[in-house]
């Protein structure tokens, strides 16, 4: 299959139902928000939340330490607004990014078509646990809020580092248990938030775990930051502006709409009881190490 064409899934695949849940009004979507789905960043003195969800891809790109013969390959791009945003302030030789939801990567290309970019920005339709893309491709991997919808994250980490070269960083913003359920309702809370937002029950770990499992994966200083504070109230504000449900309601309908607002809460709830958190993800694959018998000069 062309890398350019839309992959169908099956009816009963993870990425079928996250492709589904996403889908709702997508193409009705438009600029809304700028085009941007992540929580954003917000930081003090930010109170608008195009301002906010660049402030998040900012401090990504920052993370992964982008410049000017920065390969990348971003992972659950959305709609695009991110990767066109990552090439200006950034200015990467190239960005490769993928998506599960296929009006997401149509809007994507729309917006490369309308920024003149299309020849260094490239969307295409795929599953993160299996990237279409040779070995050692990339020098940086980024994934903004969907590592925890991959089935698994696992599989997506040893996929990112099949396709980073030596030395290559990756940056996730994702989401933690910060400690175990305590009792029926916590478990509840968790359980409904995973369950209405497609989180595979295996990606529902602690970030310890997930800074276990990076390293299981052969990743090397991995960095894991929790900024649940900056990031989760900030965005249920937002969704819960009458402004916002207004326009959410007329572009996803109001059963979908009234869907959204469950799982913000059940978020919302599992983050101020202490159960959830919002982490930024950094780690490093190994430089490749000279061969044996190698002197100091030949390296």
């Amino acid at each position: 299959m062309e890398l350019g064409q839309r992959r169908l899934w099956s009816r009963r695949s993870h990425e079928q139902r996250v492709e589904k849940f996403y889908g709702w009004g997508v193409e009705g979507y438009g600029d809304f928000h700028g085009g941007y789905l992540n929580f954003g960043l917000w930081e003090e003195g930010i109170n608008d939340y195009l301002a906010a969800a660049e402030n998040m891809v900012r401090r990504m790109g920052t993370l992964l330490g982008l410049g000017g013969e920065s390969r990348l390959l971003d992972v659950g791009c959305g709609m695009g607004a991110q990767d066109i945003y990552l090439l200006r302030a950034f200015e990467p030789q190239s960005i490769d990014a993928l998506d599960v939801t296929w009006p997401h990567v149509e809007h994507a290309r729309r917006r490369a078509r309308e920024a003149g970019c299309e020849d260094r920005v490239h969307f295409r339709h795929g599953t993160a646990t299996s990237l279409p893309f040779p070995g050692e491709s990339f020098t940086h991997v980024l994934s903004i809020e969907a590592p925890e919808h991959f089935d698994t994250r696992e599989d997506f980490l040893r996929e990112a580092y099949r396709v980073l070269a030596p030395g290559g960083v990756t940056a996730f913003a994702d989401y933690t248990l910060k400690r175990p359920p305590r009792n029926a309702l916590e478990r509840f809370i968790v359980e409904a938030a995973r369950s209405l937002w497609k989180v595979p029950r295996v990606n529902v770990v602690t970030s310890d775990s997930y800074r276990e499992k990076m390293q299981r994966a052969g990743f090397v200083n991995v960095e894991v930051e929790e900024v649940g504070r900056l990031t989760i109230p900030g965005y249920y504000r937002e969704q819960r502006r009458p402004e916002t449900v207004r326009e959410l309601t007329k572009i996803r309908g109001r059963v979908a709409g009234r869907l959204g607002w469950v799982i913000d809460f059940a978020v919302l709830k599992a983050y101020e009881a202490g159960l959830m958190e919002y982490v930024f993800v950094r780690a490093e694959k190994p430089s490749a190490r000279p061969s044996v018998g190698a002197t100091a000069r030949d390296c």
